[in-house]
């Protein structure tokens, strides 16, 4: 009984002095803090329709790829006029704005069809310090309409950076 308890209070003492995002044994985590330069950069998102929505009408399909990229300042607050977002393999360059919370890496990012305009998506999730990235994508995000198809689609989404 006592080396499992001796065991046991060792394991607590352990963890009260465990600072990282991490969990005790150095794997897992996720959700922590990320750093500024961890954000930024090119990023790419692959989507899957949840069903949650229609879908209909030039939805994007599954497995799509969408790719960013990202400034990011040092509060987190994505650079609108140096950040864009594309969906190969069309070319066209659109904007992208939103913020990441450097504290533990959630991340709301408005996907624009063309500045000034009415429709963009909402991306919202998680990014990790080892460059991951996930959440959802909703089309159309609150407030705007729909960039593709003629009614609401609401996508899982996965990123990685590079």
């Amino acid at each position: 009984m006592r080396p499992a308890f001796f065991c046991l209070c060792l394991l607590l003492f352990a963890s009260a002095c465990e600072t990282t995002t991490d969990d005790i044994f150095g794997i897992g985590g996720g959700g922590g803090a990320i750093s500024q330069a961890q954000a930024a950069g090119s990023w790419s998102f692959t989507v899957q329709q949840t069903g949650t929505l229609a879908c209909t009408g030039g939805a994007l399909p599954n497995g799509q790829v969408l790719t960013a990229s990202l400034d990011v300042g040092s509060d987190g607050t994505v650079n609108a006029s140096t950040s864009s977002w594309q969906n190969p393999p069309t070319t066209l360059v659109r904007p992208l704005s939103g913020s990441v919370r450097l504290t533990d890496g959630f991340t709301d990012l408005f996907l624009s069809s063309s500045a000034g305009s009415t429709s963009a998506m909402e991306l919202r999730g998680t990014m990790s310090s080892n460059g991951t990235f996930s959440g959802t994508l909703t089309d159309p995000g609150p407030g705007f309409t729909p960039m593709f198809g003629t009614s609401g689609c609401e996508y899982t989404a996965s990123g990685i950076k590079g």
